[in-house]
């Protein structure tokens, strides 16, 4: 039987030296091997045709339970089938964070009915450090041949624009699929004395460094969101990392900070107790179903560079074809019901986010141009 969705708390790491620990030994793209030999062709079909075909068996299909009926996954097979003799045995997916995290939530969730569909066990493997470079580094270190893939977040354009990697990220994976887009939310106590965004922004003019943030990590999207509206406003934040969405939402409640950068979901419980509250949204959606009354960064009219999208790669030399393949089934798994309860749940279905191998690939290379910006205009190149 299918297990159920699982959710957990948002646990994250930083270990900024490990991934070149990795390359030292031998790590880096292509460094654990041969790519595959080349596979017979698949279905043929474009990834846009595939998600057609996807599509209308989803359609076809009715209402969704979880667990998914298994004609729903035979039928869901049959538009993708698999290329050659792959897999024909378990995949390991990297994830580059600690488990309960939104890295880790996604991979598991997305995991449950990739796996019916490809008939293999998915095997989870958390190697947090580095902002999720050390899964990387790990997955460079592997063969070429598909058996290892890793989930990657926006952090990993951020590394590749500061040139802290021994590699280029936008050059040296080939991108799978991206499922979500950034729903991060500026939140604050109940209490707070910041009414609003604006008087939040109006206070940190006023006396620069003394409004104190938390995110996800130094270099995180968090904190170079934060860059952005200092540069916008002549005036600058501290930024304030903790490993873990527990560190950092016990520093807000405490009043260690003022202000907490944090995905939705992971926090919406201390939302609904009446704990902490909303100042904007972080990027350019409004959540409706937290208050369709709190402005967006971008409706404010100040500039949100990217947020926390998540997506899964492969080695740069892994056959195209099993590429489509896994595109084609990490797409099948987020139409069915296990998935997207889940998105709904962490609020994942109001960003959206989905992006084919060709689409993945260009929205990361604008983002690198986007986020070079900042890194010049603050030196943060190494």
């Amino acid at each position: 039987m299918e297990q159920k969705r699982l959710t957990r708390t948002k646990v994250t790491g930083l270990v900024a030296a490990a991934v070149l620990g990795l390359a030292a030994c031998g790590a880096g793209p292509g460094g654990g091997g041969e790519s595959a030999e080349p596979e017979e062709a698949g279905s043929g079909l474009t990834q846009e045709e595939a998600v057609e075909e996807i599509d209308q068996v989803i359609a076809d299909a009715g209402e969704l339970t979880c667990p998914v009926e298994d004609e729903t996954i035979a039928a869901l097979q049959e538009v993708i089938p698999q290329p050659g003799n792959y897999p024909n045995r378990p995949v390991e997916m990297l994830i580059g964070f600690g488990e309960g995290g939104g890295s880790d939530n996604y991979a598991r969730n997305i995991a449950l009915g990739a796996q019916k569909l490809m008939g293999q066990e998915i095997i989870l493997n958390n190697v947090p450090g580095a902002s999720g470079e050390v899964a990387l580094g790990q997955m460079f270190s592997q063969p070429s041949d598909g058996y290892v893939i890793s989930t990657v977040i926006t952090n990993q354009v951020i590394n590749d624009a500061i040139g802290s990697q021994p590699y280029t990220f936008v050059d040296d994976v080939a991108f799978i699929i991206r499922q979500q887009g950034p729903t991060e939310v500026y939140w604050v106590r109940t209490d707070s004395q910041f009414q609003t965004f604006q008087d939040m922004l109006d206070f940190a003019v006023e006396n620069p460094g003394e409004v104190t943030v938390s995110g996800s990590g130094v270099g995180s999207d968090d904190e170079f969101r934060l860059l952005a509206l200092g540069s916008e406003l002549d005036t600058s934040f501290n930024f304030v990392p903790y490993d873990g969405v527990g560190g950092r939402t016990t520093a807000l409640l405490s009043g260690d900070i003022d202000v907490l950068h944090e995905t939705a979901g992971t926090v919406i419980d201390l939302y609904r107790d009446g704990q902490i509250r909303p100042l904007a949204y972080g990027g350019d959606i409004v959540f409706d179903r937290i208050d369709p009354e709190i402005p967006s960064v971008a409706e404010l009219g100040y500039p949100g560079p990217p947020g926390r999208g998540r997506g899964i790669v492969a080695d740069t030399a892994v056959d195209p074809a099993i590429i489509d393949y896994l595109h084609n089934v990490f797409y099948a798994s987020s139409q069915l019901a296990c998935y997207t309860e889940y998105e709904e749940e962490f609020f994942q279905d109001v960003a959206g986010g989905y992006l084919n191998s060709e689409e993945f690939e260009e929205a990361a290379r604008a983002e690198k141009e986007e986020l070079l910006v900042l890194v010049e205009e603050f030196d943060l190149g190494v």
